[in-house]
């Protein structure tokens, strides 16, 4: 068989550009507000510029300035099922790998929870099937367009969805915040949520390894990390409404009527997940990954598995 990745540990993200000084920037915007101000020049030692820089990032000032600073990156590895989440994000530009011109790289994921269950074997036999049956759809079409078979714009009509590819984005620090809103919710995002810690953990590294940018800059960025969980964390409460799961994954108490009437009416245990799987299989391998609170959250799972064993004897 040609490729096969078991579960999302194989997901990546390259960071290729960011804005290297958004004081700066931030500044030069900010200033034009008041007269007085705008002929004074960016300093990091200034206590105006770091008041009014500080003053936007807490949101007591401005903080359309934020809107300036741009992050571009390469997630690497996603499933098309990802990606036709990720490209959901207004705002936010892509540039996606195409399987029109050209044979495809063939991997597919096979989620944790299916590798792991009476399944297997079935997605396997699938996977290997729907990969030959491409490569033989598509043989000679290299060798010039006498030898046209199936063009590959037809033959990946047959590819399993969770086909991965590379995408390239870019989209404001802003943007990751609201998006990370989303998506890092346990209840409604799995491969996703995954590739979204993997982007914050690039970020997190390639600015505290810059040595171009100033104390501000980095400000900046670190201020809006600390920003990047799901809606509710700041307030220790889950606001989901969805009844795939409601709250099951219970990170945080319901934080209203509506979310404990999704949990209590939801379509399906959370414990057959592949997203339950992943977050067992980070807090091993990963742990760096977990948002404040979830390692205690998967040790309550660990405990309430213990307690459903001894009541079932």
């Amino acid at each position: 068989m040609n490729g096969v990745q078991i579960g999302y540990k194989g997901i990546d993200v390259e960071v290729i550009g960011y804005t290297k000084h958004p004081a700066r920037v931030m500044w030069d915007m900010l200033k034009q507000t008041w007269i007085e101000l705008q002929d004074i020049e960016y300093d990091k030692n200034n206590p105006i510029c770091r008041e009014f820089i500080e003053g936007s990032v807490e949101r007591r000032l401005n903080p359309t300035p934020q809107e300036t600073v741009l992050i571009q990156a390469v997630f690497k590895n996603i499933s098309r099922v990802n990606l036709a989440q990720l490209t959901r994000h207004r705002g936010w530009l892509f540039q996606v790998e195409s399987q029109m011109p050209q044979h495809v790289k063939h991997n597919v994921i096979l989620p944790l929870n299916i590798a792991n269950s009476q399944y297997a074997e079935r997605a396997m036999k699938l996977i290997e099937e729907s990969q030959k049956l491409y490569d033989d759809m598509t043989a000679g079409n290299d060798d010039g367009k006498e030898h046209t078979n199936i063009p590959y714009q037809d033959a990946r009509y047959l590819l399993i969805h969770s086909q991965t590819c590379d995408a390239s984005c870019s989209f404001t620090l802003p943007q990751l915040v609201n998006v990370c809103g989303q998506r890092l919710e346990n209840n409604t995002a799995d491969e996703i949520n995954y590739a979204f810690r993997i982007l914050l953990k690039k970020l997190k590294e390639a600015i505290d390894a810059d040595t171009e940018m100033d104390y501000l800059d980095k400000y900046i960025y670190n201020a809006n990390f600390a920003r990047c969980d799901c809606f509710g964390a700041n307030a220790g409460k889950c606001f989901t409404c969805d009844d795939v799961f409601g709250n099951s994954f219970k990170r945080f108490p319901d934080g209203s009527p509506s979310t404990t009437k999704a949990t209590e009416n939801r379509k399906f245990d959370y414990t057959h997940s592949a997203w339950y799987a992943e977050l067992k299989r980070i807090k091993e391998e990963e742990p760096e990954l977990l948002l404040p609170g979830e390692a205690e959250m998967i040790n309550s799972w660990h405990a309430q598995d213990v307690q459903d064993f001894w009541e079932d004897k």
